[in-house]
């Protein structure tokens, strides 16, 4: 999706995450932060501390570039894995602009957190509702297709009432999401509108 963007927009950032589910040389990568913790973990508790850990270290890569946009005038788009990322920027404060989530993995990703509260799905969520609450003209879009067999579509339908954002269901799309990229007006580009200047589209409308 960042080389659509790319194609379409003169000053997309994409920062590598270092991020990878299997390969070791990746310092952000699952499973190299399961067999960092190995030995000073518990077992039951491995797997969910190295996500988290693979979490927080994809953050931090996004964190000065973060910091570094202007909200009035940047759009944050973040797809699965990128969007649990970006889930967890905007309930840290760390992003108050505009958004689109693509079937965002935070829920799938750690599940409920029980090791560590502070990183289940409740409290990011009920971050983020209180930071939409005292700023009513931030927008939050999330995008699901209706066949996603990687991402439950009921995730992003839970995130969406609980931040109270909207949540536009895509029939018969898959977690890539490609049909969002496809056509003579790509729904993606209208989206980012949508969210950039929600005042101007809604007088369009």
């Amino acid at each position: 999706k960042h080389t659509f963007l790319e194609e379409h927009y003169d000053d997309v950032v994409c920062v590598d995450m270092h991020m990878s589910l299997l390969n070791l040389r990746k310092r952000n990568g699952i499973l190299r932060n399961v067999l960092a913790n190995a030995l000073t973990t518990a077992p039951w508790n491995l797997y969910a501390w190295s996500v988290q850990c693979s979490l927080t270290g994809c953050l931090q890569c996004q964190e000065e570039e973060l910091r570094r946009t202007n909200p009035s005038n940047g759009v944050l788009v973040g797809s699965s894995w990128g969007g649990a990322v970006a889930t967890l920027a905007i309930a840290r404060g760390l992003w108050a602009g505009p958004t689109i989530l693509i079937a965002p993995a935070y829920k799938r990703a750690v599940g409920n957190a029980r090791d560590d509260p502070a990183f289940a799905p409740s409290a990011i969520y009920t971050a983020i509702a209180q930071q939409l609450a005292t700023d009513d003209s931030r927008q939050i879009i999330i995008v699901h297709g209706t066949k996603d067999d990687t991402i439950p579509i009921a995730d992003s339908r839970e995130m969406a009432d609980a931040i109270g954002a909207e949540l536009i269901e895509i029939e018969d799309g898959d977690h890539r999401m490609r049909c969002l990229l496809e056509g003579e007006s790509p729904q993606l580009l209208s989206l980012i509108e949508r969210v950039q200047h929600p005042k101007r589209c809604g007088e369009d409308m």
